[in-house]
């Protein structure tokens, strides 16, 4: 299923992220905001096999595909950081 683009598509990422992870556990956080600067790894939400399921599933929903260099870039690790990641990856275009 692709990524649906639309003006509510910030949400719809932050959304889709926060309960892929809230799937797998409590996200530390009172708001939005502090869920997204969340360490995924050092919270325990996810470990070294989770990661290639994350990587796969927001791929397939979004439509895009990461590269290494994101995979080293230290936003990676944060929910936040990933929103960022796949609005980038969206916005120029690096679509499946």
């Amino acid at each position: 299923m692709g990524y649906n683009t639309d003006k509510n598509q910030k949400i719809d990422k932050t959304i889709w992220l926060l309960k892929w992870f809230e799937q797998r556990g409590q996200v530390p956080g009172e708001t939005v905001e502090e869920k997204l600067k969340v360490n995924y790894f050092e919270a325990g939400l996810i470990d070294s096999f989770g990661v290639i399921e994350m990587i796969s599933e927001i791929e397939e929903y979004f439509g895009i595909n990461f590269s290494e260099k994101h995979f080293q870039e230290r936003r990676f690790a944060t929910i936040g950081g990933l929103k960022d990641i796949i609005s980038e990856l969206i916005d120029t275009g690096k679509n499946k």
